[in-house]
């Protein structure tokens, strides 16, 4: 796939956005798009979180999915500008609140990112399904297993908190 990569690459040099349109279809730009989409609504999201999390190991993680975030939206951005796809609304650069509500634990914080990442892993792989493009593919698998690792990062953290639900035992 590297070599069909290249090649595409080498293919590319000089061509206008126009035609770079031609090579993707609309399922790869719809992808790209939404995938843009659930990221500027995660960022949000991990920022209006951030500040009601009481846990500073959870800040840091908090801090640490946002920055993996934002260097995936650049590469998103990057990758849409390439081809002249618009940009979906982006979120506000910073939310601060005043308000501490009670009910908003670092183990809901973490269920919600927890979640979020989940679902990701989805969009990802249906993106990646429908993509013909090899250059795209590649990029996407490479997102992809970016992902995979946050994920098994952010589950391992949830397990040490106990803030993951163990399904019972096969056997008792």
């Amino acid at each position: 796939m590297k070599i069909l990569e290249q090649i595409e690459k080498i293919a590319d040099l000089g061509q206008t956005t126009l035609d770079l349109q031609r090579e993707i279809n609309v399922f790869e730009a719809g992808h790209l798009w939404n995938l843009l989409t659930s990221r500027y609504d995660i960022i949000e999201m991990i920022q209006i979180s951030h500040n009601f999390a009481n846990d500073a190991e959870l800040k840091l993680v908090l801090n640490s999915i946002l920055k993996y975030i934002e260097q995936q939206v650049a590469q998103l951005e990057e990758i849409s500008d390439k081809y002249g796809i618009p940009l979906p609304k982006k979120p506000p650069a910073g939310s601060k609140t005043a308000n501490n509500l009670e009910v908003i634990t670092d183990e809901y914080i973490f269920k919600r990112v927890f979640s979020g990442i989940q679902i990701y892993l989805y969009i990802y792989s249906s993106a990646l399904v429908q993509t013909t493009s090899a250059k795209l593919r590649e990029k996407l698998l490479s997102l992809f297993l970016d992902e995979i690792n946050a994920f098994d990062n952010l589950l391992l953290y949830g397990q040490l908190k106990g803030w993951i639900n163990e399904p019972p035992a096969y056997r008792v």
